[in-house]
């Protein structure tokens, strides 16, 4: 599995003894036999400071692994080298780990691909389930495949993105509700990596109750 790590390639990063279930964008900046190399993360303006010997947890869709840094090094550019792992996990046959939820969501259809204009009033409804790759949604009516969307999804904190229908599963035939699989296109690596926290957060949750 380690061959399926790429240089360049985007990643999030979590301290494992963290408690606020915070993600970091990042990306590998570098590759060796036993390291890797990571640009060290922003957030709010400034670096966010690891201490070498520091466990952290790297996700790496639809890979994690679980590492500690070994050297942080600020010229020329900020970057942390960690141990390289032996040991991956594989979330699931999908990208993404998957959360049934019901969220408020705010949907417009697109006028065309993923930079054209809304068109028509917004349809305010709820997701089934969501993940960080895309969410299925219920919806008033049937749209076509390829369809693009704007949407505003309540965490409760508001993220926006843009996504296109992938798949329709029938609910009411009478009043032709459907729900709606979209993939997100278009969204902000800080963004997708709120929808992340907040799945891990609820999934610890369940199995602190016995419920996963």
């Amino acid at each position: 599995m380690g061959s399926k790590l790429q240089l360049n390639q985007k990643v999030s990063i979590q301290k494992t003894d963290s408690a606020d279930n915070q993600f970091y964008s990042s990306y590998i900046t570098a590759m060796e036999e036993d390291t890797i190399s990571l640009a060290t993360p922003m957030y709010r303006g400034g670096l966010v400071l690891f201490n070498k010997e520091e466990q952290i947890r790297v996700y790496a869709w639809p890979l994690v692994f679980i590492t500690r840094v070994l050297e942080r090094h600020f010229l020329p550019h900020p970057i942390l080298i960690v141990e390289r792992p032996r040991v991956f996990i594989k979330d699931q046959k999908r990208s993404f780990v998957r959360l049934e939820i019901s969220l408020p969501i705010v949907i417009r259809e697109l006028t065309g691909g993923p930079l054209s204009r809304p068109i028509g009033t917004e349809i305010k409804t709820h997701t089934v389930d969501i993940s960080g790759g895309g969410a299925l949604v219920v919806y008033p009516r049937e749209l076509p495949l390829g369809t693009w969307l704007e949407l505003e999804i309540y965490l409760p904190e508001k993220i926006s993105c843009r996504a296109q229908v992938r798949r329709l599963e029938h609910i009411n035939e009478a009043a032709r509700k459907v729900r709606v699989a979209v993939e997100f296109a278009e969204i902000a690596p800080a963004e997708q990596d709120k929808i992340i926290a907040l799945i891990f957060q609820r999934h610890r949750e369940l199995r602190r109750q016995g419920l996963l």
